[in-house]
């Protein structure tokens, strides 16, 4: 895939674009206000504008496809052996960084069920001993809620859960109404609450999409954990609980709405966006074999999963399990039937050519090595020499023929042109000692 980038300055300059007076290029924003982005790499998503010569919006700005040039790899002159060399060595050292992902200390029974999850233990770590809220947040599929449920039965708590959401009634927050108390008061219009069954009866709570309650209920929720009494004319109750942990895919900005709501978050000092730091081919091995042992995990899906996130569709742990499960038991093809696959299905198949193109390559690049190393030694003194060094040069075409036909994946592109190039120069140099060798 091709990558482009923002021109700079002097290629600006050099192309007559530059405005003088406003000092930044033309079509482009007064008084400099874009020239930061001069030089800088463009996402991939936007090729086909680039290249259908359409303009693009890119962080609230307009640019122009004459704006954008081709980011073109310079190929190392490296000694063909050398090539070779970290071919072997890049893909030895990443087939080492799978293995090895999922070998780190195991500190206790919750890190093992969930990996990168460092961060979430720690934060319901401080909030559960020193009885301050915690809001964890993020998209959803990261193990919030699983790893929070997780955290407290570790310590022995069985939690009060409960599912806020624009659902969320007066009376199902507080328990229910007393039936028999309306009753008995011949509908007079007092109404008290079983506070018993609510969240106000329990030490230690979890709400579940809380930010997505009515603004009424919310505010109502303030009142009660800041007083920590709840009061309903006669009705009084002070509320058990010590620490809720609140569990959400909206950040507290997207809620603040009000000064209430952000008094209410006031009383939720503590938060973590509950991400991974990336969503790379080991990082999603390590997840993998977390679930389904080490070494029984085809490496292949990982690497998919890592293509996606490079094209800018993050797929969730949860995702990844569900993935992994459907293509070891129904095959490549049912993955297309995952919903956060048909964003882009064409990525299946790219990127499982592109794993088995990788696999090929180093393969093909120890053929390579034998070749070489042959015709290095092969003497030309004899017709039968010269017949054999002929086939062994028709041998490196077959080899170099079969390395430029495949493509293989980013982090090792740069060693698939160096390999092509080195290859070439050697083949045209075992071509010249035949050609001399054959005129002697």
């Amino acid at each position: 895939m091709k990558q482009y980038r923002f021109k700079t300055e002097k290629e600006f300059r050099n192309d007559g674009q530059w405005n003088t007076r406003n000092n930044c290029p033309n079509k482009w924003a007064d008084s400099g206000h874009m020239n930061h982005y001069m030089g800088q790499e463009i996402d991939t998503k936007y090729n086909v504008k680039i290249e259908r010569n359409d303009n693009f919006s890119f962080s609230d700005w307009t640019f122009e496809p004459e704006n954008c040039v081709e980011v073109i790899e310079v190929i190392p002159d490296i000694p063909l052996e050398e090539v070779i060399k970290q071919v072997n060595q890049s893909l030895i050292k990443k087939e080492k960084q799978m293995k090895n992902s999922n070998k780190q200390a195991k500190v206790s029974t919750i890190k093992e069920k969930f990996v990168f999850m460092d961060k979430t233990v720690q934060i319901l770590d401080i909030g559960f001993n020193t009885s301050k809220n915690v809001v964890l947040f993020g998209p959803g599929g990261h193990g919030k809620s699983e790893m929070t449920l997780e955290f407290l039965k570790e310590r022995g708590i069985d939690p009060y859960v409960i599912t806020m959401g624009t659902g969320m009634t007066t009376d199902r927050l507080f328990g229910g109404l007393d039936i028999t108390q309306l009753r008995q008061e011949g509908g007079s219009g007092r109404i008290e609450y079983l506070v018993e069954n609510s969240f106000m009866n329990h030490e230690y709570v979890i709400f579940e999409e809380m930010f997505d309650a009515p603004d009424f209920i919310l505010e109502q929720l303030k009142d009660i954990i800041s007083s920590g009494v709840f009061r309903n004319g006669t009705q009084v109750f002070p509320i058990k609980t010590k620490f809720i942990i609140c569990c959400t895919n909206r950040t507290r900005d997207e809620f603040s709405k009000n000064m209430s709501l952000r008094a209410l978050m006031e009383r939720f000092p503590l938060e973590l966006n509950v991400i991974w730091d990336n969503y790379t081919e080991i990082s999603y091995n390590k997840l993998l074999e977390s679930k389904f042992g080490v070494d029984n995990v085809d490496p292949v899906i990982p690497y998919l999963l890592q293509e996606y996130a490079k094209n800018g569709i993050t797929i969730s742990p949860r995702i990844a399990v569900t993935a992994y499960m459907v293509y070891d038991q129904c095959g490549p093809e049912a993955l297309s039937f995952i919903a956060e696959f048909t964003k882009k299905p064409s990525l299946i198949a790219e990127a499982i050519n592109k794993f088995e193109a990788t696999i090929k390559f180093r393969n093909l690049s120890t053929d390579l090595t034998n070749v070489l190393g042959e015709l290095n030694s092969a003497k030309i003194d004899s017709k039968e020499d010269e017949t054999n060094y002929k086939l062994l040069i028709k041998n490196l075409d077959k080899h170099l023929t079969d390395i430029q036909g495949i493509t293989v994946s980013d982090d090792i592109a740069h060693l698939h042109a160096s390999l092509v190039k080195g290859a070439k120069e050697a083949r045209n140099k075992f071509a010249k000692n035949l050609t001399i060798a054959s005129f002697v």
